[in-house]
Formats: structure tokens, sequence, C-alpha cells
């Protein structure tokens, strides 16, 4: 008996797992990266609509007029808390604040966390402001990777707002914590993971069967063929497929057949 290391059936499920192993790694390791890539897009782009939602109801005359210390006005505290109860009702939303250019820098006007949290007053500056967030104060943008900060590592949205002239007064920005994004891809992650472990149990189920079947008739086929060598013509091919190891199950018959008119006394007609 041949040892199962060495069979045709260990080789051949084991072979054809192996490709299935290589192909479907290549095949996560691709669509995980072009999903992830997708999600990090789709993500921008709600952050982006939603900066643009929040920036349409800022009252911008309000906003412009804000000065250092003006933290106490009724005005400033009705869009604080504006601001604050958009965020409370978005529990992916993480910061939500106003800002404006003032010369070649960027300073804060309006913060959500200002008085609740270590929130920023008005005209604090902000010294890291980036070519996204910048582009936030003419149409809406979004950080294209993560930006880190003294508040943590987020990415946010960008929308301009724009006063009852319809002048650009200063923009909103919408900041999603990085973990929220990062959780969003590792669960399409490891769906993947799981969609492809089934897939390949499933596959590796098939091939086994399929082999099984294979070895199966071929060892039929050798049974018949050392019961031959050991002169017993009184066999039968019991192997009947539609394919390659099929015909070989016809020709052998034949073989046998040949075989016993061969080996037939040809006086009496018997062996």
């Amino acid at each position: 008996m041949t040892p199962w290391q060495q069979s045709i059936q260990t080789k051949l499920t084991v072979s054809f797992i192996v490709l299935i192993l290589v192909i479907s790694g290549l095949t996560f390791v691709f669509t995980y990266g072009e999903t992830k890539s997708a999600l990090k897009e789709t993500t921008q782009d709600e952050l982006k609509a939603l900066a643009v939602i929040i920036a349409t109801q800022i009252d911008g005359d309000a906003m412009a007029a804000f000065q250092p210390g003006d933290e106490e006005m009724a005005e400033f505290i009705a869009i604080r808390d504006q601001l604050d109860t958009i965020r409370s009702s978005n529990p992916e939303i993480l910061y939500l604040y106003t800002m404006r250019s003032v010369g070649d820098t960027v300073e804060f006007v309006v913060d959500a966390d200002y008085g609740i949290d270590d929130g920023a007053a008005i005209g604090d500056l902000y010294d890291e402001a980036g070519s996204d967030l910048l582009a936030g104060f003419t149409a809406p943008s979004a950080d294209s990777e993560f930006t880190t900060d003294q508040w943590g590592t987020v990415l946010s949205g960008y929308a301009p707002i724009k006063d009852s002239a319809g002048a650009v007064v200063g923009l909103v920005g919408v900041d999603m914590d990085s973990s929220r994004v990062i959780d969003r891809q590792d669960f399409i992650g490891n769906t993947i993971f799981v969609v492809i472990g089934i897939a390949i149990l499933v596959a590796g189920g098939f091939i086994a069967l399929f082999s099984r079947t294979i070895i199966r008739d071929i060892k039929k086929l050798n049974e018949t063929a050392n019961a031959i060598s050991m002169g017993n013509t009184d066999v039968s091919v019991d192997v009947e497929r539609k394919d390659e190891i099929g015909e070989l199950a016809e020709s052998f018959g034949r073989m046998v057949a040949s075989l016993k008119i061969m080996m037939m006394d040809p006086e009496d007609g018997t062996k």
C-alpha cells in the first residue's frame, strides 16, 4: 500500500489547496487594499457633505463679527450650543468648530468644546493648517490623510461659511477620530477574510471529494492489474466514467478480454 504522504490523492489535494491559498491570499491583499481605499474615500465624502450641511446652518454675519473676548455674547453661545447639539446627535463626530483666515494665519472662532471641555477660544491660532484645510475656505474639502495635532489623530472635512451677502467668512471643520475610520476598515477586512476562509474550506472539500473519486477508480484498475499479474483473468473492470480514466478502464477491459481469449485451450476452447 502506498504511504498516504506519497499517494496521488494527497498530492492532488495538497497541490490544489496550496494553489487556492495562494490565489486567495493575493485576492485578499488586493481586495482589502482597494476596499480600504474606497472606504476612506467614502468617509471623506461623508465628512465633506456633513460640513456643507452644518455650514449652511451657521450665522455667518454673527461669526464674522466675533472678536477675542466675545465668548460670553449670546450670539457666540448660540452658535457654540448649536455645534455641540449637532455633534451630540452624531457620535462619529469627535470635534466640531469654525475657523477663519487672518492674513497668513488660521484661527479658531467657535469651538463646540469651549467652556465645556478643553476648547479653543476666539482668536486661538491653529498652527497645523495644511493644504486640505486651507482649501476648505473656498470649497468643500477633506483631509487626504489622517492629521495629528494636540487633540489627537483625526480625519476631517471642511466647508466654507458665508455671510448674508454670500462672502466667505470662515469654515466649519468636522473631525472624526482615526480609530473610527480604522474600525470601519478592519470590519471590512475581517468580513473579506471570513468570506475567503469559508470559500477555501468549501473548495477544499470539493477538491478532496473530487480527488477521492479519481483515486478510488484508479485503485480499482490497480487491483484488477494485480489480479491479472497473478494469473487470474476472471476479473471485470467496474469503472464507469466519461473522462480519460473511463477511457483507460475501457481499454483495460478490452485487454482483459483479449488475454482471456489468448489463454483459452485452442482444442476445446477452455483454459
